[in-house]
């Protein structure tokens, strides 16, 4: 399906966790850091990763490819980009632990975390579109963009804080009969071209400001799986950064929702995290949305 030219040359792998400020700096500081996390998705990695380095024209890019103990090695991802950073871990690490490895190692203005199944469209250039959206939103700690499936269907990246009715009514199927929770859940009264601030952003593609998140520090690792996204954006907007959709650009998510199914294990992790959630922020978090000073003015 995809005709991906694979690099044959290799680089040395730098073992994070040996040596975690030991990073090789390319000439001109990155204005985007890419984190990507890999662990057994060869078949998502190149097509990802080359129409990744065409969607960014005019910028100084970076991707910081993380090892997370795979099976196999990475090198062949390493000639993507001109500059590679690879983070070899030594013991296979969650999600969370890993997007922080990604934040501590990255000197960019902004850091783009991204799963390993998305796919862009080069002539979107939906990355330069997107820090061209930061660099005008300077009270913007954290961005995302529309966000497609693979058959063409929208994805609704902006959310709402979740409810447990509104859990369960998605976990067991029938959403239908809360389709104004499910509308309101989803921002459904924006066009989906909109940009606007939210409660929240898929975790799938985010890009952060690094001033941002060196205000409010990395995510949570006590969110073993879901929800660390979720966390992030509150503590954002609770340290006075907007959380912003921005409706001007997108890329696509062929999303594989393994927490769908109620029974699974991916479903317990998920309702495990939300357990976590509610004793984090209880059961209206949106009050803590709003700092109690003054929020941050732009300029």
């Amino acid at each position: 399906m995809w005709n991906i030219f694979w690099p044959l040359d290799n680089q040395e792998i730098l073992p994070m966790l040996d040596m975690p400020h030991i990073i090789p700096l390319p000439q001109k500081r990155p204005d985007l850091d890419i984190g990507v996390v890999f662990t057994y998705e060869r078949d998502l990695m190149p097509p990802l990763l080359s129409s990744l380095k065409e969607s960014g024209n005019g910028l100084c890019m970076r991707l910081m490819l993380v090892d997370n103990c795979s099976e196999g090695s990475v090198e062949s991802y390493q000639e993507y980009f001109p500059d590679t950073v690879v983070l070899k871990n030594t013991a296979r690490l969650h999600y969370a632990a890993n997007l922080n490895l990604v934040l501590r190692a990255s000197t960019a203005k902004y850091i783009l975390l991204l799963n390993t199944d998305m796919i862009f469209d080069p002539e979107e250039q939906c990355l330069t579109r997107m820090v061209a959206f930061m660099n005008s939103h300077p009270d913007c700690g954290i961005a995302g963009c529309r966000l497609y499936r693979a058959d063409g269907r929208f994805a609704y990246p902006a959310r709402r804080f979740q409810t447990m009715p509104m859990i369960l009514a998605r976990r067991l199927g029938i959403g239908k009969l809360f389709k104004g929770s499910l509308d309101y859940y989803l921002y459904r009264e924006h066009a989906i071209s909109d940009s606007f601030c939210c409660d929240w952003l898929s975790g799938c593609f985010m890009m952060i400001r690094r001033e941002a998140f060196e205000d409010v520090g990395c995510f949570d690792e006590g969110f073993i799986k879901y929800f660390e996204d979720v966390d992030m954006c509150l503590r954002m907007a609770r340290a006075g950064w907007q959380v912003m959709y921005y409706g001007g650009t997108y890329c696509y998510h062929l999303e594989q929702r393994a927490s769908k199914w109620f029974f699974s294990a991916d479903a317990r992790k998920h309702l495990r995290s939300y357990f976590r959630w509610l004793w984090k922020w209880g059961f209206t978090p949106e009050r803590y949305a709003t700092p109690p000073a003054a929020r941050r003015i732009a300029g």
